[in-house]
């Protein structure tokens, strides 16, 4: 891809030589509209924009390493300041850069308005080469399955591929669909329209389920009965929302939520006004999509969340703020009906078909009008069960250090369906992030590009919006023996705090809420092994003050 046009470049004069040491940056304001990012790094200055591409957060106010490497305070987002590059997900886009000369005492940079009003920068890649004869089929359409798509032709890879999605659109940013209810142009969330994929020379079929592979014939048979080759195969068919069997499941107005198809539903036919009065929304599952759909709904229902644990989050969060999370959601009117065990639903009395209430073990049943299953998902291998690969007992695959199949040597699989050894605690684990999607799918791109030379070297980084405010998460804490919470979490109206889920006296995962930077700064720092312990965290030892210096 092209860049934009350099017309109208000019020198810019930044600073004086001499004004900033190496590791530092600076914001160099042009106008009152347009900046760029100057840093000095090994006694030469990089010059780029200042906008993470994701969502356009200062990447002056996020942590940096001593080789440059930024680290986006919302998302996680990372880029290499030295050449643009992105080097961790969620962004899509690279950093643009400029040229920087010093002269005369000075540091000058060349730019043009045209360029600071666009600071994202398309990847470069390179096109189908019709002599080419390898093929890299895809298996799913969403972060994971278009990372690698993307990735493939940044590492030039000039082969054909091909993407097969069960979703009737090109990929989306998924996240939104839990965030936001009445999504009504999925235009509006694609990652990329049409025209990008199509330039690229990347093929999709959509609408169509896989229903079988063959590892030893090296194809994938299609629901309609075509059958493709390939030489390499990328499985990211992600997870699907689980459903229990429960008795009267099936009702109107009962739904699960995955799909641009299913907010539609959601917020076009539940949330129809027939009545002077708001509809009863319940939320089934008080994890973090079952959180986050109370919040999007608020404003439109009465919300309730029906959750099995005492406190909701607190298997990921801790019972602290866990709790802090619910008191928030209930001072803007959630009701929650929690230690509980839902046994069905109930229909209406003026209407048999539709759901009235939902029945639970022990308690009144709760009156509901919408009911949102949020219970998890399942990883989406149906598809694989003759297919010989070997499955684990949550139906997930089990991958190496490069995320290929185990047993296989041409098949990778990548995000929610892929279950790997974490690097930093040895265990096992699968993931259900965007963020991890995204860089999964990048690394197997990479690995079949470059015949494996890349081992899966990411933290997992996770955010979610309630109420208009963020809490974010980084590492992973499947288990933790205790949760060292600094900061204010009893005062709804002033909460701000940082939480750090240790075992052993180890650190694993960290939590904040409305703390930037701190969760993007010790994200690096347990990639980089220079997490402190918790001891050392209850000695009054400051993450942030801990320099990001690679070793």
């Amino acid at each position: 891809m092209s860049d934009t046009s350099k017309s109208n470049l000019q020198d810019f004069f930044a600073i004086k030589d001499g004004e900033m040491q190496s590791m530092e940056r600076k914001e160099i304001k042009v106008n009152e509209n347009l900046s760029f990012l100057l840093t000095r790094l090994d006694n030469r200055y990089y010059a780029t924009s200042n906008t993470c591409t994701h969502y356009g957060a200062k990447l002056s106010e996020s942590p940096m390493t001593s080789e440059g490497r930024v680290i986006c305070k919302w998302h996680g987002a990372c880029f290499d300041l030295k050449t643009g590059d992105i080097e961790d997900a969620p962004a899509l886009d690279r950093l643009r850069t400029f040229d920087v000369s010093v002269r005369d005492g000075g540091v000058y940079v060349k730019i043009s308005q045209e360029e600071l009003e666009n600071p994202r920068l398309l990847p470069k890649c390179v096109k189908h080469n019709p002599e080419s004869k390898e093929t890299v089929v895809i298996l799913g359409g969403g972060a994971s399955g278009s990372g690698a798509a993307q990735r493939l032709r940044e590492e030039g890879f000039d082969g054909r591929i091909r993407i097969v999605s069960r979703e009737n659109y090109y990929p989306i940013d998924r996240i939104k669909i839990t965030k936001q209810l009445g999504i009504d142009n999925v235009n509006s969330i694609l990652l990329r329209p049409k025209e990008f994929w199509d330039n690229l020379d990347i093929e999709f079929l959509l609408n169509t389920d896989v229903v079988n592979v063959d590892p030893k014939a090296k194809t994938v048979t299609l629901a309609q009965g075509q059958v493709w080759s390939f030489d390499h195969l990328i499985l990211a068919t992600g997870g699907w929302p689980r459903k229990f069997g429960w008795e009267g499941e099936n009702l109107k107005n009962i739904f699960t939520i995955r799909t641009v198809d299913d907010n539609q539903k959601v917020s076009k036919g539940a949330f129809t006004k027939t009545t002077q009065r708001k509809p009863n929304l319940v939320v089934v599952g008080s994890s973090f999509i079952g959180m986050e759909l109370v919040a999007a709904a608020n404003e439109k229902a009465n919300t309730t969340v029906i959750g099995q644990d005492r406190v909701p989050l607190a298997n990921v969060l801790g019972p602290v703020v866990g709790d802090a999370m619910k008191r928030r959601h209930e001072s803007k009117g959630v009701k929650f009906v929690l230690d509980a065990k839902v046994t069905g639903f109930k229909h209406k009395d003026s209407d048999t078909s539709a759901v009235g209430s939902v029945a639970v073990e022990g308690r009144d049943s709760v009156p509901a009008d919408i009911v949102i299953l949020a219970v998890g998902v399942a990883p989406q291998t149906s598809y694989l069960e003759k297919s010989g690969l070997p499955l684990a007992k949550d139906k997930s695959l089990l991958v190496d250090r490069y995320f290929k199949v185990q047993g296989s040597d041409s098949i990778y699989a990548t995000g929610d369906i892929a279950t790997f050894t974490n690097r930093l605690t040895g265990k096992q684990m699968r993931i259900e992030h965007w963020a991890h999607a995204e860089n999964t799918g990048r690394t197997v791109a990479t690995n079949i590009v470059k015949k494996k030379s890349v081992e899966f070297n990411f933290v997992p980084f996770f955010w979610t919006v309630l109420f208009g405010a963020t809490l974010r998460y980084c590492g992973f804490a499947k288990s933790f023996d205790r949760v060292i919470v600094q900061g204010e979490t009893s005062d709804i109206e002033k909460m701000s705090f940082v939480a750090y889920y240790t075992k052993n006296n180890n650190v694993l995962a960290i939590s904040s809420y409305m703390k930037d930077p701190i969760v993007s700064h010790c994200a690096e720092l347990l990639r980089l092994g220079k997490m402190p312990t918790a001891s050392e965290i209850d000695s009054g030892v400051n993450p942030l003050e801990i320099p990001l210096i690679e070793i």
